[in-house]
């Protein structure tokens, strides 16, 4: 599946909520509905999710489909979650909300019907530039629902590269941990943190890791660093003139929409910021490369960025 771009507004990524990984995926699938359709959302029309759709993107059983899709639509409207909002006196408002507002499953159709509360119309969006976008593939292989949150969590600070130093009950309220669940530290990061950050470095674009934070022996918090993986060095010989241009592979696609962004950003910088970056990739590089990369500056920003966009992005998070 092409072009699945999930697009979140960060209040919504940074709010605590509990989903399960089928309800995830359920809401991310009507979200991509929404942009391939071009209906958009709103608080008064459906959007439909197929069986099929979810096979395709997930890899699962077509009768293990059918069943979790019906099963999280039993929990989907009971789900709530809660984010907070500075209002127009200054004041920050805490605010909790369903995710829908009605959800319906048909059988013989294997379709999930549903439509999105007014509270989460405002915070999905498909237009806003400052909101964090990813590719629907890079969760597709995650199992766990703490994985997939911690990924969101992480690429809200793709253009820092590091997040600030997370509470511990924060930190749980974030990815999806109740109260009553992995009270004891060793229990919590065997079986939520690092099977998450595993994942997350075996089938996404970033490998990431974790810091923890003490007072005295006991941990308060943790802060996480990552990196965007390096796209494979192409070593296929050059096709003749008259050869077809080869189709894009997976990982061109994906870039293309992660060089976008990585423009965005750093259009977003001063002029001497950008000089800044500029410096520090270019003293990075080495040999041809940096040669080629000496050349390109003095060209166009896109024509540059398209080149070396990862080696710019690197630079951005040392600013």
């Amino acid at each position: 599946m092409k072009d699945l771009i999930v697009v979140k507004d960060n209040s919504l990524i940074n709010a605590s909520y509990n989903l399960g990984l089928v309800e995830q995926r359920l809401i991310l699938l009507a979200i991509i509905e929404a942009r391939k359709t071009g209906k958009g959302i709103d608080a008064n029309n459906h959007l439909t999710v197929s069986a099929e759709s979810y096979i395709s993107q997930f890899g699962v059983a077509r009768q293990t489909a059918y069943q979790a899709l019906k099963d999280a639509c039993d929990d989907l409207f009971e789900r709530r979650f809660s984010y907070q909002e500075i209002n127009k006196k200054g004041n920050i408002e805490h605010i909790r909300s369903r995710w829908v507002s009605e959800v319906r499953y048909i059988d013989n159709e294997a379709l999930v019907r549903l439509i999105f509360s007014p509270a989460v119309v405002p915070l999905i969006t498909l237009l806003e530039r400052e909101f964090t976008k990813y590719d629907l593939d890079q969760i597709s292989q995650l199992n766990s629902a703490y994985a997939v949150r911690l990924y969101e969590l992480l690429i809200a600070w793709r253009n820092m590269g590091k997040t600030p130093i997370i509470a511990l009950e924060d930190f749980r309220l974030r990815i999806g941990v109740s109260n009553h669940e992995y009270t004891i530290m060793g229990d919590f990061k065997k079986r939520v943190l690092e099977p998450s950050i595993t994942q997350i470095n075996t089938h996404t674009d970033i490998i990431a890791a974790y810091e923890q934070h003490k007072a005295g022996r006991v941990i308060t918090g943790f802060s996480f660093t990552f990196t965007q993986k390096k796209q494979a060095k192409d070593v296929t010989p050059k096709a003749k003139k008259s050869a077809a241009k080869p189709k894009a592979t997976k990982q061109e696609e994906q870039l293309d929409w992660m060089t976008a962004d990585i423009l965005d950003r750093f259009i977003g910088l001063s002029m001497a910021q950008q000089q800044t970056t500029l410096d520090t990739a270019e003293a990075r590089l080495k040999g041809a490369k940096q040669a080629r990369f000496k050349a390109a500056r003095s060209g166009s920003v896109k024509q540059l960025m398209t080149e070396f966009s990862l080696d710019i992005n690197e630079a951005m998070m040392t600013l």
